[in-house]
């Protein structure tokens, strides 16, 4: 074993029981900054997760614009990890009842895919395709249910000498309730059959919406599919087209990790003093040891080395706890969410591996930066000169 390292556990071992309550106290410090960044980060990165699951079973992991629905698919399914293929197309229009109208998104897709591909949530019958099926806030707003006839129609789709858009008068088999974002308060779901009618300008080529089965692998994907469409196509994952909120996530998980990295400054401090009373009781053995040779570096050393004992303490145990609890979480089911209000029922949690060490890294920056401290507030005095004031 290395002397400096045994040489500082023995000062840690021998402290009276002042310096060992200060030392516990600095473990604790550390240890709940810990548990509590690994916590919020696997709080934030679960979150973040189903966020990317639902908005991809709504609309796809990627969405290829400008093709044409004869186009030859057969070299997308070449690509592996695309596991699924379906033409959607949004068109801004209107649906009215005998009192209210709002103005709304047509999502025209395949209804034969609409469990397979899109997997979107709803009550209600999708055999007869042609009806429509209809947001969950936007059938609430205006008191519809499922059997209510409504008249849709394109203001961007004028198919009369006169300027007059064709409506269709339609009826609701369903109610889809996708809890993402404003979805449900501004789509609707209608099947081809139904968009055909009332969709005349084909100025709007439908998009081409793609599943993949391993989401980390979305950029090798995104990058096989570009080399294959053509230089007018565009390709752009979820992520893409809402880069505002990507950036907004990103922003929130920096900041909780700036805030909850306080608590570990805060528990610094409280090393240094650990540090600082532990050192000053050793105070003969020090000079000792200057006696014998040991230069001021050294000395540096041993102190530094004790501050990275009690933070290590305090980061392995907090480690410990937290990833213990993201486990427990993700199997017991410990923490539930009110379903009314979260479009989930328990708290997902999720960390890995880099997560684990942006927590290393920030307890060791800390940490290392404490014992620093500690070793030159000490230092600034020469250990033998120091025990001339001891009596």
């Amino acid at each position: 074993m290395n002397i400096y390292i045994h040489i500082a556990k023995r000062f840690l071992s021998s402290v009276n029981d002042t310096g060992r309550f200060t030392s516990i106290i600095s473990i604790v410090g550390i240890c709940i900054g810990s548990f509590a960044l690994v916590i919020s980060i696997s709080v934030l990165n679960g979150f973040e997760n189903k966020l990317d699951e639902k908005i991809s079973n709504f609309e796809g992991h990627l969405k290829i614009s400008g093709l044409n629905q004869n186009y030859d698919l057969t070299k997308f399914r070449t690509i592996e990890s695309i596991t699924d293929l379906s033409f959607s197309s949004d068109r801004k229009g209107i649906i009215k009842n005998n009192i209210n109208e709002a103005i709304v998104t047509f999502k025209q897709l395949d209804f034969d895919k609409l469990k397979s591909f899109y997997n979107i949530p709803f009550v209600g019958d999708i055999a007869d395709d042609n009806k429509l099926i209809i947001g969950n806030d936007i059938a609430s707003r205006m008191g519809l249910s499922i059997g209510d006839e409504v008249v849709i129609s394109s203001p961007l789709d004028q198919n009369s000498i006169f300027g007059f858009p064709l409506t269709v008068k339609t009826s609701i088999s369903g109610i889809f309730f996708s809890k993402i974002l404003d979805y449900d308060n501004r789509y609707i779901l209608i099947s081809n059959k139904l968009g055909n009618k009332i969709f005349y300008n084909n100025s709007n080529l439908p998009s081409l919406d793609v599943k993949i089965s391993d989401v980390s692998k979305i950029g090798v994907v995104k990058a096989k599919a570009a080399n294959i469409i053509d230089k007018g196509n565009e390709i752009h994952s979820w992520r893409d087209r809402n880069a505002v909120l990507v950036s907004a996530i990103e922003a929130e998980k920096l900041g909780s990790i700036i805030v909850l990295s306080l608590i570990i400054v805060v528990a610094s401090f409280s090393v240094i003093s650990t540090i600082s009373l532990i050192t000053m009781k050793k105070i003969k053995d020090i000079g000792v040891l200057r006696l014998l040779g040991m230069e001021l570096v050294n000395v540096k050393k041993i102190i530094i080395i004790q501050t990275i004992i009690i933070g290590l303490k305090g980061l392995l145990l907090g480690l410990f706890f937290g990833i213990s609890f993201v486990l427990l979480q993700n199997n017991y089911e410990l923490i539930t969410l009110p379903s009314e209000i979260y479009a989930m029922e328990v708290l997902p949690m999720v960390i890995v591996y880099e997560d684990i060490l942006v927590v290393l890294i920030i307890n060791m920056f800390f940490i290392i930066t404490a014992g620093l401290i500690s070793a030159k507030k000490f230092l600034r005095t020469d250990p033998l000169e120091m025990l001339k004031w001891v009596k």
